[in-house]
């Protein structure tokens, strides 16, 4: 499994780590193992740094529909998604794009400290 997660209770943030080749089906499970623990109205603070992303522009519009359909999911939340290689900042931004009316919430960076300070606001 690409995805690891805890939940910080402290911060009550997710804190998500993604290594390895992630693929439509990988996010899908990730979704759905948020959902079935309670925490898919959390903010998220994604850390995909060691990933790379095989997912094409109907992937990504897979994922829109999927993030809309999670249970517990319906509450306004922030999710800080941290990428390293531009191709997945491009994407994550092309993500960030389509989702602009379901997940408004979410937002791309290089940085982990700034996507900690980004989500920390929410607050």
């Amino acid at each position: 499994m690409p995805f690891t997660y805890v939940f910080d209770s402290a911060a009550r943030v997710v804190r998500t780590s993604a290594r390895g080749v992630i693929r439509i089906e990988d996010l899908a499970s990730h979704l759905q193992s948020l959902a079935q623990a309670g925490l898919a109205h959390v903010p998220q603070l994604i850390d995909a740094r060691e990933a790379q992303h095989e997912l094409s522009v109907s992937d990504m519009r897979r994922l829109v529909e999927l993030v809309e359909k999670v249970p517990g999911g319906e509450s306004p939340r922030r999710t800080a998604l941290v990428v390293m290689s531009m191709v997945d900042y491009g994407m994550a931004r092309m993500y960030g794009a389509l989702a602009a009316e379901t997940d408004p919430g979410f937002a791309v960076f290089q940085d982990l400290a700034e996507a900690e300070t980004w989500l920390a606001g929410a607050s």
